[in-house]
């Protein structure tokens, strides 16, 4: 028998040999990536293991702290901010600043009101004052001249000044204007006049009612002059006597406007002043009820 010829192996072409060693650096790698991704996790488990020991020793730790088990603590430190410290020049400044607007307009009302009382104060007043509260410009411009003739009649020179004089001060207000709020412009008149005891006599209708509140600053007229048509409770009408054609007023005469007079409280500081003028005031009111009034 003739012997057979042994195959040589075949030999790995350079592609071949170069896949199988790019698949064995693949897997190398694919193993060191996944060896350290293990070392990760085993890490971090391990830190939230610490993390959790840290959380639940310090929570006993602060229970003993306020169960007064222990005074102070190694592992809880309470890191507290640090506060500025501010020079009383700077508190000082602060407070202003953050306050001027408010403390303008409150400056602003206390001068305006404190102007007005002092004003009022230290004028040489008349030997009497009457005060027509009303929103009618021209009943004030045409007839305060004449009111204040008529009621210079019933007085005598009070103030010793060699004159007798009455002045009428016109003050316009109404039910509107007194749901503003604060006192302002001519509120504040009025507001300041009742803080003084000097305008007794009140000529006012009832849109000025808001404002002067007479069930509580005006006196009763009923005990004294009660017999008169004209009187109710604390106002006296003027619509239906002769007052306008004696003050030259020619149209009719609005049937709300009357005449009253201020009380004297005894919790006003300036009592036995306005009492004073009460006792000048009315008798004055008297002679103009008799005069001007229709008994029944």
């Amino acid at each position: 028998m003739s012997e057979k010829k042994q195959k040589k192996p075949k030999e790995k072409s350079v592609l071949e040999i170069a896949r199988e060693m790019e698949a064995q650096q693949q897997a190398a790698a694919a193993e060191a990536e996944a060896k350290a991704r293990e070392t990760a996790q085993k890490a971090e488990e391990e830190r939230r293991i610490a993390y959790e020991k840290q959380l639940r020793e310090e929570r006993l730790e602060l229970i003993r702290l306020k169960q007064g088990v222990i005074e102070e603590s190694e592992t809880i430190h309470e890191e507290q901010e640090e506060q500025k410290k501010y020079t009383i020049w700077q508190k000082i400044g602060n407070f202003f600043y953050h306050n001027k607007w408010w403390m303008g307009i409150g400056c602003f009302m206390a001068f305006v009101v404190g102007f007005l009382i002092y004003s009022t104060v230290t004028t040489v007043r008349a030997d009497l004052v009457v005060l027509l509260v009303s929103d009618d410009d021209a009943f004030n411009a045409q007839c305060s001249y004449r009111i204040e003739e008529i009621f210079e009649q019933y007085i005598e020179d009070e103030n010793g000044d060699g004159e007798i004089s009455v002045d009428v001060y016109y003050i316009p207000s109404s039910e509107a204007s007194a749901q503003m709020s604060g006192f302002t412009g001519d509120s504040t008149k009025l507001f300041a006049e009742f803080q003084i005891g000097e305008s007794l006599l009140v000529i006012s209708d009832l849109d000025a009612d808001a404002f002067i509140v007479p069930d509580s600053t005006l006196d009763d007229l009923e005990p004294h002059f009660g017999d008169y048509t004209q009187t109710e409770a604390f106002r006296f009408y003027l619509h239906d006597t002769d007052f306008a054609e004696s003050v030259g007023w020619t149209e009719p005469l609005d049937k709300d406007i009357y005449i009253g007079i201020r009380k004297v409280k005894d919790t006003f500081s300036f009592k036995e002043e306005m009492q004073e003028n009460y006792d000048i005031a009315f008798p004055a009111l008297r002679k103009f009820i008799e005069e001007f009034g229709t008994k029944e």
